[in-house]
């Protein structure tokens, strides 16, 4: 079979997912460098960053595809979308063949474009413009949002509407239709802060909540695993919470939008998202008051009846319930109510908190330091407590609020016995100031040497300049010689490069790809840093001897 036909056959079990994403890469000329060399190719695939990956083909005398690599982060599946592009590239440039003239990349196309519109005539570009809307209606839909001064919520809705006709295949939105939905969404949301800043609050809400419910639809049928759907959910987040500041502040129609958002936060399309519910009607309580309080309190029973029948009540559901209640409290009633129903319901964590802070805000560090000292002690009898958490920081910044200089010692020094990152400098910075230093360290150190991982404690013995101690260390766990080389040298030179040399063998080993024998490279490079270019080439002709097929080691090998 020809290297195109090889080309198709692996092409035809890639995911159909992947391939088109592939297919959409290579027709947008991301494809740059191809080139052959016998029966091993390269090819340079624009991305998301702003370096182009190698994407690098090895095939058989036969055509056949035997291994593939790409230096990209994607780790969900065998193929990427880039080695799909790059073969669909390379078999317009099979050996044998002419190849075509290749496509211009992503940046001088823009380029290009640029400097045309720029020294384009007004006239004509608008004629364009007007041709481009009759032929695209979303294009038209997006003219219309970005250039109306009203009309913005039925355009916003077009828009995302064939946006989302077409970024749909056979029912399904994948990742990259989810981004270009979600980049329109945040446009039409930039448009409602706009309304905002202009003080049309009301017109920013239903965009807003437009945008809200359109993210949550789009939640239950979309791959939304890059990230950006939480992003526009949670934007459209802070411009409800903008918009309602400014309702408040004009004295706007507030019965009108809390029975807006409480049904919105009602809706059926946050089924299965709760914690994004929970937000809204949080967000929501800046409208309580005591005329609509009880509308609140109605919206909180009809969700827990509603869980309760699909059998998912449970103790996190009533955390939310009560954090929403005491909002309500908060905001109808003042502030004082709302610490009593704090102090009623210390049980919620975020209560808790909420009081701590408070009361260092008053200067009543003892009655902060108890609650604090309560819900540690909760955590110890259900645990045993390895990482630091939010209360061990929080102790510590009450007893720096307090001044009181022998806790926060204490305390510091139990965040780095902990693992709390930076806490070994604050404690020894504070001991330092109190002329102690010297005399704690040798203790602080085997403490730090029985609680700390071995990593962390070779990072605080290289600080300190312990060489013979991370010498110790080092012997235990020898890929570290790489990392620490330098520092050891110039006492254990030799010792290191025998370490450093025994790895490199057992990375040898096991390495098997293109990516593997650069790293694998990058060790021997290091090695010969440290002092050790002979033991470097040395190593180097025996990799050669004694894996001579392994072409793309040879490859690397050559390079170093």
């Amino acid at each position: 079979m020809s290297i195109n036909g090889e080309i198709q056959r692996f092409l035809n079990d890639v995911d159909s997912k992947i391939y088109r994403r592939g297919l959409d890469y290579y027709r947008s000329g991301m494809v740059e460098c191809v080139d052959w060399d016998g029966s091993y190719a390269t090819a340079e695939v624009c991305g998301s960053e702003e370096n182009p990956y190698l994407v690098e083909i090895g095939f058989s005398d036969d055509g056949e595809i035997e291994d593939w690599s790409c230096d990209c982060p994607y780790e969900w599946g065998p193929v990427c979308k880039h080695v799909v592009a790059a073969l669909l590239a390379l078999r317009e440039k099979a050996p044998g063949e002419t190849p075509k003239k290749p496509a211009m990349n992503a940046a001088k196309r823009k380029a290009v474009v640029e400097q045309l519109v720029g020294r384009a005539e007004k006239e004509w570009l608008a004629a364009l413009i007007l041709e481009h809307c009759q032929e695209d209606k979303r294009f038209q839909c997006q003219v219309l949002l970005e250039l109306g001064d009203s009309g913005e919520l039925e355009f916003a809705k077009e828009l995302v509407q064939e946006t989302i006709r077409a970024n749909t295949r056979r029912g399904y939105i994948d990742m990259d239709g989810c981004d270009n939905i979600c980049t329109d969404l945040d446009g039409i949301l930039d448009k409602a802060r706009l309304r905002i800043q202009r003080g049309q609050w009301e017109s920013a809400l239903e965009i807003t909540q437009f945008v809200l419910l359109t993210g949550m639809k789009l939640a239950g049928k979309a791959d939304s695993s890059s990230g950006s759907l939480g992003w526009t959910v949670h934007a459209a987040m802070e411009t409800v919470t903008l918009a309602l500041s400014s309702l408040v502040e004009s004295g706007g129609d507030r019965a009108k939008w809390v029975r807006r958002l409480l049904e919105t936060a009602q809706d059926p399309v946050f089924e299965g998202w709760t914690d994004w519910r929970y937000e809204l009607l949080r967000r929501t309580a800046v409208l309580a008051n005591e005329q609509n309080e009880d509308a609140f309190y109605e919206t909180l029973a009809n969700l827990s009846d509603r869980r309760w029948e699909s059998f998912q009540d449970g103790p996190r559901y009533d955390e939310q319930d009560k954090q929403i209640r005491y909002y309500v409290i908060r905001h109808a009633h003042g502030a004082e109510e709302g610490r009593a129903y704090l102090e009623r319901n210390l049980e919620v964590d975020e209560f808790r908190l909420i009081l701590a802070k408070e009361y260092m805000e008053e200067g009543n560090y003892a009655a902060a330091e108890a609650l604090c000292r309560e819900r540690l002690a909760k955590e110890e009898q259900s645990r045993s407590r390895q990482l630091p958490g939010r209360w061990d920081l929080l102790l510590y910044e009450i007893y720096q609020a307090w001044g009181n200089r022998e806790k926060q010692i204490r305390q510091s020094r139990a965040l780095a016995l902990m693992g709390a990152e930076g806490f070994y400098q604050i404690t020894k910075g504070l001991l330092a100031e109190d002329g102690r230093w010297q005399e704690t360290y040798p203790e602080f150190l085997a403490e730090l040497k029985a609680a700390r991982p071995a990593y962390e404690y070779m990072e605080i013995l290289k600080l300190e300049g312990e060489i013979p101690l991370l010498m110790e260390q080092v012997r235990l766990n020898p890929e570290s010689a790489f990392r620490y080389g330098a520092v050891l040298a110039p006492q254990y030179r030799e010792e290191v490069c025998k370490l450093c040399t025994a790895v490199i063998r057992k990375e040898a080993e096991q390495a098997g790809s293109r990516r593997e024998y650069q790293a694998l490279c990058s060790l021997i490079r290091s090695l010969a840093e440290l002092g050790g270019q002979a033991v470097a080439k040395t190593v180097v002709a025996e990799l050669r001897q004694k894996h001579p097929r392994r072409r793309a080691l040879m490859d690397e090998l050559g390079r170093i």
